[in-house]
């Protein structure tokens, strides 16, 4: 009982650290966002240049 108890904690207190490391390197949301939206549109551009350039 007192390992599972002592791995609990350790447990709690890596995924804390992680969080708050972690944290700080993240962009923030509108950021993410943002960079989401613009990979999107730069994705549908690409499948549209090739479709319009494909020989059918």
């Amino acid at each position: 009982m007192g390992y599972k108890m002592l791995g609990f904690v350790v447990w709690q207190g890596a995924r804390w650290y992680a969080r708050r490391r972690v944290s700080r390197m993240m962009p923030s949301r509108g950021v993410a966002a943002a960079a989401l939206v613009a990979s999107a549109v730069a994705t549908v551009a690409a499948v549209a240049a090739t479709k319009r350039e494909s020989p059918q």
